[in-house]
């Protein structure tokens, strides 16, 4: 199973200036992404199965990981290398009754307790956040730097910051010695997407 690490970008069809989401995968991963998630709240699940599978093709090709948001059977579908669950999806453990797939399983923590949680169940990586505000989500919860540092103490899974970070944020939030850093409208609405993201990868040694 491929390490998560360095720059993680979440494709959501609502934040990348109506532009095509395999198009932007397209730009991000030339720009040094290593992981890519796609969610779509938005589109209809053949469109999600359409652009997974064709963002999946495209993470082979750049030896990146592929990430489906919510959606386990979509995962499979698409040949994605992983799902992202949130508290309210169905638990990681249950994960290996729906499929046999060794997937890649992300969770999303914003307090101590679910930080040791997911460290105790099938998850093979866990989501901080949101780290800063963010426009991206209605519905986060507040976490902070000082939150990574803890995990990091206590979890020996790959640890993935998320919520507003940014060029101005970056360089601090990856001191808290996380594996990886989520960004997603910092690159999908820049003007530059492929530029922005070579640029924030810089501040990881891979």
């Amino acid at each position: 199973m491929k390490s998560i690490e360095g720059i993680y970008v979440i494709i959501d069809p609502e934040f990348i200036n109506n532009e095509d989401p395999v198009e932007m995968t397209k730009k991000v991963l030339a720009g040094g992404a290593k992981v890519i998630q796609l969610r779509n709240k938005i589109g209809s699940t053949l469109d999600t199965i359409k652009w997974g599978t064709e963002i999946s093709n495209l993470c082979n090709e750049y030896d990146a990981i592929s990430i489906i948001n919510d959606r386990v059977d979509i995962a499979c579908i698409s040949n994605s290398d992983g799902v992202h669950l949130g508290q309210k999806d169905i638990h990681p453990d249950l994960v290996k009754q729906i499929t046999h797939k060794n997937l890649q399983i992300g969770t999303s923590n914003a307090i101590i307790s679910e930080v040791e949680e997911s460290e105790k169940n099938s998850s093979t990586y866990i989501a901080i956040g949101s780290i800063f505000p963010t426009t991206t989500k209605s519905d986060t919860r507040p976490a902070s730097l000082q939150l990574l540092v803890d995990a990091k103490k206590v979890c020996k899974k790959p640890i993935v910051a998320i919520g507003g970070i940014n060029q101005q944020n970056i360089e601090s939030t990856i001191e808290t010695g996380v594996d990886s850093v989520c960004i997603a409208t910092a690159i999908t609405l820049s003007k530059d997407p492929e530029k922005t993201t070579k640029s924030l990868s810089k501040y990881f040694d891979i």
